[in-house]
């Protein structure tokens, strides 16, 4: 696989992940807009649906990403991040801004 190969699939997988965290954001939106304002059962009802379809979907993400987690046992680099590090904490990234800002927006 050459270095553009690479570029390429890792470009892919971050825009995947970004769409991830956008469509999760959409789904936090509307599920606070109904749990906020709805008036109908049948609103109500469509809340109840998002959280089981979001249970699902989390199960299955959880499934599938369990076993890369043995990569802390076999990368080195990755063995480095499990000893604690007494460095002062990096900045955040510009990519992942958008990340720390939906995660504190859910957690308010």
């Amino acid at each position: 696989m050459t270095p553009q190969d690479d570029k390429t699939r890792d470009l892919a997988v971050l825009q995947l992940l970004t769409r991830l965290v956008r469509e999760t954001d959409r789904i936090v939106r509307l599920a606070d807009d109904i749990d906020n304002y709805a008036e109908t059962e049948q609103a109500k009802k469509a809340f109840n649906l998002i959280g089981d379809e979001v249970e699902n979907v989390l199960k299955v993400i959880e499934k599938s990403i369990a076993p890369l987690y043995g990569l802390y046992e076999l990368d080195p680099g990755l063995k480095l991040l499990n000893k604690p590090n007494k460095a002062k904490p990096k900045p955040i990234p510009s990519n992942k801004i958008v990340t720390a800002e939906i995660i504190s927006r859910q957690e308010q």
